[in-house]
């Protein structure tokens, strides 16, 4: 299985399951094979059956390397009695013998138990040490640089980040120089994700999470590894207002995670605050209700969508539940920039205070200038409900380029609409209507339909003329397997391939009046006056690439979607469900594809071919979507 090829591994292994006389080596190879694919009942199954032989034929050090593995993969599965039992019967298997590399799964298997909060914290440090010197007196450079990763980790989250960020950083060090097994290599990589992202680091965040999902490429399905890894890379592309393919990562990762509950519950939970960003509060609610049935707090989400549903006494209630239940620093940074403005909204002006004043102390104890910059817009906000208009202006201007800065638009928006209704009141109305007119455009653009309706509550008048809703053809084109392929050509060639692709659809477009409306990582979002010229178009940008591809030996396989449909138009941007259905016909097309909706071939009558019409579910969007290819001639 060095090559890989994990599905090809599982499938001719899987027989072994009904081999009574199976050898363990090979049962523990398909427990590996079907970890590694996501199929947690077979890798149980081969874990439990190779477990009981080597015990069965005196190899205990072998029983416990897998009897640990099967105890995490019940934890997975929240079957914590379970999980308990084969931890204490790894336990059993390895004592008095001599010191072996399982024992130091079996101690680093503890720590993560044992990490719930200051003092298991401690705990937990203690036993990532043990880790580390039982993988260094045994040989196993894996398991010596899992538990450094492991102490780096533990030390960040007991508040010294530079010294634990260090560690960690010495880890990853044989991450990049390919000295680990991809199993380890994945959870140093993952991990390092979850600390960075966990203390508002999301710079740091954002890089690595590139480079995973990269390596998660490289070695097939990663056992839960991509899913995890892509719940995240969702998180980061909605911070930086990806709404579209944010909502398409996270929907991909609850199906990758089916099987890794904990994970999947996140993901749902990720979903729901696209969702609620956008103004799909049916659809937000659901994915919240379905985190919190797979044993996640869908909060601070659930309590914001009540705010925007004007229940403002339940949204404080459940913040308030939400917080009495969290003791650890980092979980009640994730909750308190939503509870400060929860707690305004309820008229609770004290706690929004104390909170305030905790959120910088977090900030200070993890040096997060992200948090940071929170707590100052707490303190902006709460001077802004006290009248003490003057006040809140420095605080808030500070908060808005911050947040301009990192590259964060929808936080930024918000944060323009609070500078710019203090400005107002305080009455510098010119400056405070441009920040105004900013966070407008800005909740346009992104698609925020709550926040429009709120902003245009909140200033009671218009300065201009309110958007208008018409018929739109959009259409979207977007680089298949583009993270496999930076993969294997590498940057510098990929910053090539992408200018001379941007290049190429930016001329076509110009030639068939085609308006780029956004322009996100390697797609586009684009609007034409009629779908006659989008059909052209895309069946023009198709043939190019493929031309170019036989004449030069390379171009990239690029899928396109064409949709027509009623959209909220304002300020340049396209907002709406249908800009969403639109997203998903492309997201259905294959690599040299133009798939278009009905509506779009009822628009153009039988002045184009197109091939057989199919039916698609597009989560978020509510009833079937017929979908057609269009069939053009080279």
């Amino acid at each position: 299985m060095r090559n890989y090829k994990w599905s090809e591994a599982h499938s001719t292994l899987l027989p072994l399951l009904d081999d009574l006389d199976a050898d363990p080596e090979h049962l523990e190879k398909l427990a590996e094979a079907a970890w590694w694919i996501g199929n947690i009942d077979d890798a149980l199954a081969a874990g439990d059956r190779a477990a009981t032989a080597y015990s069965a034929s005196g190899r205990n050090p072998e029983a416990a390397r897998v009897a640990v593995l099967v105890a995490e993969l019940y934890g997975w599965r929240l079957q914590s009695s379970l999980a308990s039992g084969w931890r204490r019967r790894a336990a059993l298997l390895l004592d008095g013998l001599d010191e072996t590399a399982a024992l130091g799964h079996l101690r680093r298997l503890e720590s993560t138990y044992a990490s719930g909060s200051d003092e298991g914290l401690r705990l937990a440090l203690g036993l990532a040490i043990e880790v580390q010197e039982i993988g260094a007196r045994t040989g196993d450079r894996d398991l010596e640089m899992l538990g450094l990763h492991d102490r780096g980790r533990y030390t960040v989250d007991l508040g010294e980040a530079e010294l634990g960020m260090a560690m960690m950083e010495e880890a990853l060090v044989s991450v990049v120089s390919g000295e680990l097994g991809p199993k380890v290599t994945g959870r140093i990589l993952c991990n390092t994700i979850e600390v960075t992202a966990s203390t508002a680091d999301y710079k740091r965040a954002t890089e690595w999470s590139d480079q995973t999902t990269r390596w998660c490429e490289s070695v097939g399905n990663g056992g839960g590894y991509p899913g995890a890894c892509r719940v995240r890379r969702s998180e980061f592309m909605r911070l930086r207002g990806a709404w579209p393919a944010a909502e398409a990562e996270a929907d991909r990762a609850t199906g990758e995670l089916a099987n890794i509950r904990p994970y999947q519950a996140r993901a749902f939970n990720e979903l729901g605050m696209i969702r609620l960003n956008t103004g799909n509060l049916d659809g937000a609610e659901d994915a919240f209700m379905k985190a919190h049935s797979l044993g996640l707090s869908p909060m601070p989400g659930l309590a914001l969508l009540k705010l925007a549903r004007k229940d403002t006494s339940e949204a404080w209630s459940m913040m308030r539940a939400a917080l009495t239940a969290s003791d650890a620093y980092l979980e009640r940074a994730k909750l308190i920039p939503a509870a400060i403005e929860i707690a305004l909204a309820a008229g609770e002006v004290d706690v929004a205070r104390d909170l305030t004043a905790e959120l910088a102390e977090i900030a200070d104890r993890y040096r997060s200038d992200l948090l940071s910059t929170f707590a100052t817009q707490g303190e902006g906000r709460i001077a802004v409900h006290e009248g003490r208009f003057e006040d809140s202006i420095a605080p808030l201007r500070t908060v808005v380029e911050q947040l301009v800065t990192w590259g964060v638009p929808y936080e930024a928006a918000r944060a323009r609409c609070d500078l710019g209704m203090a400005m107002i009141e305080q009455g510098s109305e010119a400056l405070g209507w441009l920040e105004i007119n900013e966070a407008k455009a800005a909740f346009t653009r992104l698609g925020a339909a709550v926040d429009l309706e709120r902003i245009s509550q909140m200033v009671g008048r218009e300065d201009k003329p309110p958007a208008l809703h018409s018929v739109n053809t959009m259409m979207f084109t977007d680089i298949v397997d583009s993270t496999k392929l930076v993969g294997f050509i590498g940057d510098e060639s990929w910053a090539d391939l992408i200018s001379w692709h941007d290049r190429t659809i930016r001329t076509l477009l110009d030639q068939h009046q085609g308006t780029e409306i956004d322009h996100a990582g390697d797609g586009f979002f684009v609007s034409f006056d009629t779908p006659e010229a989008a059909l052209e178009c895309a069946a023009e940008i198709q043939t190019v690439l493929r031309r170019h591809r036989k004449d030069s030996g390379f171009s990239p396989r690029v899928r396109i979607g064409v949709h027509v449909g009623e959209v909220l138009q304002s300020g340049g941007a396209l907002v709406g469900l249908e800009v969403h259905t639109a997203a998903r016909v492309a997201g259905a097309a294959e690599g040299d594809q133009v798939l278009v909706s009905k509506a779009t071939v009822e628009a153009v009558g039988d002045r184009f071919q197109f091939g057989a019409g199919q039916e698609i579910q597009a989560k978020g969007i509510g009833e079937a979507l017929v979908i057609q290819p269009l069939l053009w001639d080279d």
